[in-house]
């Protein structure tokens, strides 16, 4: 039976105006900073057969329903039930690191189960070695929290309160805890309301039915236009994540498809050993198949973001005990290093099969956490993501200052109104961007006075292999963390450390990386570079050395002539840019220039 076009369509907006209401419970009834303030969740809509209806995608979506019915067979739940888990290797990736818990109710209607309402946050502590659970020079997996299976956390209704007291003990904030899993579990249950109203009103098959077409048809289109970007035969991209934070060696992150007739295959096999510390990601089909969907998307805005997106390859392929599908009992709290690799390989794939037409690389996101215990043995802890510049695309430059996907950077005001620091300085950070003829996207400059004794830990990536640029554009500039700069005990800190001592006074200076360059800067149009260093995104001496535009001591002149010459003459590498050991291999791939 298929429904009617205007029937689909109104279930199609019904169902995504349930996840909006999801959200904006979510936002609303949540207590810690890393759900209210930086939107670190994730709601979603899905069918009886664990298939994305809607969703606020994120690489944790895809296959998440699976967990829970491989342990509770859909015969055997009953409504009012409500099931919640957050482990990455028993889940098989469907969860990425133990910091986001998820929450899963069945959906009935007129005594039948009909699908899935499904919620999972990144929880601000669950245990584990540090407070926030999450450590650079984590080694294992029970260094990050509290392992849960999945569980039924409400039978009927009825909350099992010893399985909830133990996951809350294991918190060194059970009350911000409480707070945030009483708001994804009640976004699930709203979810269940509306969707039986939605039942109610167009009938369940009609609806069922309305489902099924919008997952198949997305499917479909999917793998239509995978087949279109990916030429016929192999296709191959590598880059690196600087170092395993333990033992400080880099890991290679390789992909290759393989497109034989209308099969289309990724393998990941070739991927470097799964590290000691936690930047592991383990790369389920799914959430493989949704990184590459985000390049697809870009190119085709028309293409959905649900089950089509997680289910359009035929075979991803991955290795156990790789970087990108490690072995139990392997860390994978900084697994954002690698995806964001996975990401950037993808791009260069596409790239080269298309002339070009992707972005350039971007860098991961930057964070670092504060910790201190006060007398009475109470913990403060305080973790802030910082946006980087994301990479240039083929039809503009970068964007400037992005945290991650619709994830947001923490507001000043909330910041110093709820822990003891300042920020003193908070400005773009000029020539950080990859030079092109598209300019990259700038990092940001970030300074915090720091108004406790505490520690320190930091995490950044792209600073041993920075962001390529693509089609002549050059690499973003890397980041870096400075305590005290410009002060007698001015300190370098690495960008994965842990527990650096730091005193109630001290400024920490964050210098986020930039997005690489597309096309070649000695093309950009003179007077885009003279907006740009006017705005301060390029300085003078960059406008001069990386793109050849020459600018009168004030800017407001472009020097006609002594850009015609500097544009004819030959241009030294960059110095500052450390490649690493592969460097010379990695600068290879695309013409990337130094």
């Amino acid at each position: 039976m298929s429904v009617d076009p205007i029937t689909l369509e109104i279930v199609r907006g019904a169902v995504s105006s349930i996840i909006l209401q999801m959200e904006g419970l979510v936002e609303r009834t949540a207590m810690s900073p890393v759900i209210k303030e930086k939107m670190d969740y994730f709601v979603g809509i899905y069918d009886l057969k664990g298939r994305i209806v809607d969703a606020f995608l994120s690489t944790s979506g895809p296959k998440i329903v699976d967990p829970v019915i491989r342990v509770y067979p859909i015969e055997d739940m009953e409504p009012g039930d409500l099931y919640w888990y957050n482990d990455p290797h028993l889940s098989k990736g469907a969860i990425q690191h133990t910091g986001d818990m998820c929450f899963l109710s069945p959906v009935f209607h007129e005594e039948k189960p009909v699908g899935f309402a499904v919620s999972f946050g990144h929880f601000w502590d669950i245990g584990g070695s540090v407070a926030g659970s999450l450590s650079p020079k984590s080694s294992e997996i029970f260094h990050e929290g509290i392992l849960v299976p999945p569980i039924r956390i409400m039978r009927k209704g009825e909350l099992n309160r010893e399985a909830y007291a133990v996951i809350l003990n294991n918190s060194r904030f059970p009350e911000m805890l409480e707070g945030d899993t009483r708001a994804l579990m009640a976004a699930c249950r709203l979810a269940e309301d509306r969707l039986q109203e939605l039942m109610d009103r167009y009938g369940q098959s009609q609806v069922l039915e309305a489902f099924d077409q919008i997952i198949e048809r997305s499917i479909a289109e999917y793998r239509k236009f995978a087949r279109e970007v990916i030429p016929e035969g192999e296709h191959h991209f590598f880059d690196y994540v600087d170092a395993d934070p333990v033992d400080g060696e880099p890991r290679r992150v390789d992909v290759k498809f393989i497109h034989d007739g209308d099969r289309l295959v990724a393998d990941l096999t070739g991927s470097g050993p799964q590290a000691t510390g936690p930047v592991n990601f383990i790369t389920s089909p799914g959430a493989f198949n949704l990184i590459m969907a985000r390049h697809l998307s870009y190119m085709n805005p028309e293409l959905p973001l649900n089950e089509g997106a997680v289910d359009f390859l035929d075979e991803v392929r991955t290795k156990p005990g790789t970087i990108t599908y490690p072995n139990f009992p392997a860390p994978v709290g900084l697994r954002s290093h690698t995806v964001i690799r996975l990401m950037g390989c993808l791009g260069g794939i596409i790239a080269q099969s298309n002339g070009g037409r992707a972005p350039a690389s971007s860098p991961v996101y930057v964070i670092y956490n504060l910790r201190t215990i006060d007398d009475g043995g109470k913990y403060l802890y305080f973790s802030e993501g910082i946006g980087s510049g994301q990479g240039a695309r083929p039809h503009a430059d970068g964007l400037n200052g992005i945290y991650f996907r619709d994830q947001r950077n923490y507001p000043v005001e909330f910041e110093e109104g709820e822990f003891p620091l300042r920020i003193e300085r908070y400005a773009i950070r000029p020539d950080s961007a990859g030079p092109g003829y598209f300019r990259g996207g700038c990092g940001i400059i970030r300074e915090v006075r720091i108004m406790v004794d505490c520690t320190l830990s930091t995490r950044m990536d792209n600073v041993r292999f920075p962001c390529f640029g693509i089609d002549g554009g050059m690499s973003g500039w890397p980041g870096r963390f400075t305590l005290n700069p410009g002060a007698p005990d001015e300190d370098d800190i690495p960008p994965a450390s842990e527990g650096i001592s730091v005193k109630s006074g001290d400024i920490l200076r964050i210098e986020t990386g930039g997005g690489g360059g597309w096309g070649d800067p000695f093309t950009r149009n003179p007077k885009d570079v003279q907006r740009d260093v006017l705005e301060g995104y390029v300085t003078q001496s960059a406008a001069l050395s990386e793109y050849g535009v020459a600018l009168s001591d004030n800017g407001r002149e472009i020097d006609q002539s002594d850009t015609e010459v500097a544009r004819n003459q030959s241009r030294p590498p960059r110095p500052d840019v450390d490649r690493g050991p592969h460097g010379q291999e990695w600068l290879n791939r695309l013409g990337v220039s130094s």
